[in-house]
């Protein structure tokens, strides 16, 4: 890639990296588009020379917890050495040969998957309710009459 195409690429990464304007974009069709893969190449290239993951944390950030992370990491796999962090934000680190033969075996290695809340279970009531004997509390006062059933 030439140095023009690369500075153009670097300002896309800021637009869209930006939070005024990534929660207006369809992922999907980012994903899909031909920018986004040149954009994710000269990452790789930046990541692969400089051992820096700036651009790579970036655009990992706008797609962490979606189905497209997982298709962005097994797309980096091959090229380049590295680890996920557990902290949120999640990032991409440089990692040793050692590390990355090691990460299969730890438990943060785990595949990644959309995280979806934890389904609400319903409140169970029990019917063992209190008698009261107050006459305030009876249905069988009519409304408007006098002391129709209010507290003071």
């Amino acid at each position: 890639m030439n140095d023009k195409q690369v500075a153009e690429l670097r300002k896309f990464l800021s637009k869209i990296t930006d939070p005024k304007i990534s929660a207006f974009i369809d992922l999907k069709k980012l994903c899909q588009s031909g920018i986004y893969n040149l954009a994710v190449q000269m990452a790789t290239e930046h990541a692969i020379e400089h051992k820096n993951y700036m651009y790579l944390n970036s655009i990992f950030g706008l797609i962490d917890d979606t189905p497209y992370a997982i298709n962005f990491i097994t797309a980096l796999r091959p090229r380049l050495n590295f680890t996920l962090t557990d902290t949120k934000p999640r990032k991409l680190k440089h990692a040793t040969l050692h590390q990355v033969t090691q990460a299969p075996n730890q438990p943060t290695a785990k595949p990644i998957a959309v995280k979806n809340p934890p389904p609400k279970q319903a409140k169970i009531y029990d019917n063992k309710r209190e008698v009261s004997e107050d006459v305030m509390d009876s249905r069988l006062m009519l409304p408007g009459s006098y002391g129709a059933g209010r507290r003071r």
